[in-house]
């Protein structure tokens, strides 16, 4: 399929099959099939009206683009837009869609952090900021995970805002930014750092869970690493390490504040074949590591891509990190 294309016989067929000589001009929807819907185009609309009257999103404009070229909207009287995932991979004749992870810690009000994990408000305000006036669109991880099932395309330039860990300066600094700016954020939290002198207590997690905007889900229960620890261990051992820190961890989330728990952040970024084979058996839909890098439709759910976010790295560094599009000539 060609990126942002569609055949002009697609509109004229199936207006055709749908017998448009009946339609009166005051009729918006004129015609449709199983994989579009082709509408009257009216004085005023762009593709960012037309996503949020058909689509109930504005942000989705890019998707209803992709089928449609500049010069349609601006001649034709039609444009079609999808009612279904139309191209499940996200490959197109000169690439493939990317999406981002972004993966923070902490935050402070300082100008610097005492540690790279620390992000200052400044860096933050001012990331989000790049991604609001550049034309991302912050998604949510679940989104990811409809989107390498083929369950769900996204619009260009999509990223992902994820947090570690639970600490309280999230809810004091990062959310109300967030919130300013209208961007979903999916926290992942272990049970034995909660309520820690410097991380969210219970109540804290509890009202976050109630924001639209925000998810919570699973780090472990203890935050440990779960590689096999060095020097052997057996696979019974190994078994029940895990189950310790991903099944208890879940019971005790989900107990605690009414959520599905079905996405995990592996600590340290370290998993395995069996801790992966854990989480299926558990109904979880992804899981995501710490090894830099985009995912493209075709990424394996359980070993996604994030990038680590650090205190004192320049605006540049973090636009390098929105890496949305692999361009390749694939006619």
């Amino acid at each position: 399929m060609t990126r942002y294309k569609i055949v002009s016989l697609l509109i004229f067929a199936v207006l055709c099959l749908q017998g448009c000589a009946n339609q009166s001009d005051q009729q918006r929807e004129l015609a449709e099939n199983s994989a579009f819907k082709i509408v009257q185009v009216n004085a005023g609309d762009s593709y960012a009206s037309l996503a949020q009257e058909f689509l109930g999103n504005a942000s989705y404009a890019s998707v209803i683009e992709r089928y449609n070229p500049d010069l349609l909207l601006s001649a034709s009287p039609y444009i079609a837009i999808p009612k279904q995932v139309i191209n499940r991979s996200a490959v197109f004749s000169n690439g493939y869609q990317l999406i981002p992870i972004l993966c923070y810690h902490q935050f402070t009000k300082e100008n610097k952090g005492r540690t790279r994990m620390e992000v200052p408000e400044t860096e933050f305000r001012a990331q989000m900021k790049y991604l609001h006036d550049n034309g991302y669109t912050v998604v949510t991880l679940a989104d990811v995970g409809l989107f390498i099932r083929g369950n769900k395309e996204l619009p260009d330039k999509s990223v992902v805002i994820t947090i570690d860990d639970g600490y309280k300066s999230y809810m004091d600094i990062a959310w109300p930014i967030l919130q300013e700016y209208g961007f979903a954020s999916t926290m992942s939290v272990y049970p034995e750092f909660v309520g820690a002198g410097i991380a969210l207590k219970w109540q804290d997690v509890k009202k976050l869970n109630r924001q639209a905007l925000i998810d919570i889900q699973s780090h472990s229960k203890t935050h440990d690493s779960l590689s096999r620890r060095p020097g052997g261990e057996s696979d019974d051992d190994y078994l029940k390490r895990l189950k310790f820190e991903v099944v208890d961890a879940e019971h005790i989330i989900s107990k605690r504040i009414d959520h599905v728990i079905n996405q995990f952040a592996y600590p340290y970024g370290n998993t395995s074949p069996m801790l992966i084979e854990l989480l299926q058996a558990n109904e979880y839909d992804l899981a995501v590591t710490v090894e830099r890098g985009s995912n493209p439709a075709f990424s394996a759910p359980f070993l996604l891509n994030r990038t680590m976010i650090y205190g004192g790295d320049s605006l540049d560094t973090f636009i390098r990190s929105l890496d949305t599009y692999a361009q390749m000539d694939l006619k």
